[in-house]
């Protein structure tokens, strides 16, 4: 849990993150279900972030996390000091 922090999420945003209709969908496609879950209870835990796995069906049930929008100020007030001005899309308004 201590391993990530608002930098190192920062960071996870920009190489595997996509704006969804005002949400943020993070890709984990290396990680087993498991390890996902974990994932979420950090971000939840840690972040204070409302996040569920959302799968793409479409390719196989590939996993990836999906962070409400209703979370989306409270993770843009921890990140966005970390973040650098081209990549600020991704979690924008």
């Amino acid at each position: 849990m201590e391993l990530l922090t608002p930098i190192n999420l920062a960071h996870w945003i920009r190489g595997d993150g996509s704006l969804q209709n005002k949400s943020l969908h993070l890709s984990v496609y290396a990680f087993t279900i498991e390890e996902v879950n974990l994932l979420i209870k950090v971000l939840e835990h840690k972040f204070g972030l409302h996040c569920y796995i959302h799968n793409l069906s479409s390719i196989g049930d590939i996993p990836r996390i999906y962070v409400w929008q209703i979370s989306m100020d409270k993770l843009r007030f921890q990140v966005d000091s970390y973040n650098i001005p081209s990549m600020k899309y991704k979690i924008q308004k």
